[in-house]
């Protein structure tokens, strides 16, 4: 049997029920620990000067310093949500186009 028929045997037994994806990702999961209690004395929130030095010394000549790049990961993944990649020079500019773009509407 080629697809196409068992396809029409399958809506001819099953009229009117399609399946579509996968069953098993969408079922909801519990939540069996509730969360931890936030500290609020541990959040820190970037200032635009924070932010404005932090793209300062990314797009610095003569690369990132060493002692810049916790500082620039810290804003990075505050603004972003996601670490910034010294490693990797492809993923590394297209978060430095998303920090440019960014300071274009600041």
């Amino acid at each position: 049997m080629d697809r196409l028929e068992k396809l029409k045997l399958n809506s001819i037994e099953n009229p009117g029920k399609k399946k579509r994806g996968c069953s098993d990702c969408k079922k909801k999961k519990e939540i069996n620990e509730p969360l931890p209690p936030i500290d609020y004395e541990e959040i820190w929130i970037p200032t635009k000067e924070d932010i404005k030095l932090a793209y300062a010394e990314l797009t610095s000549f003569g690369g990132v310093k060493e002692d810049k790049k916790v500082f620039i990961n810290k804003v990075h993944n505050f603004l972003f949500g996601e670490d910034f990649d010294f490693g990797c020079k492809g993923c590394g500019r297209g978060r430095v186009r998303k920090f440019t773009n960014y300071m274009k509407t600041l």
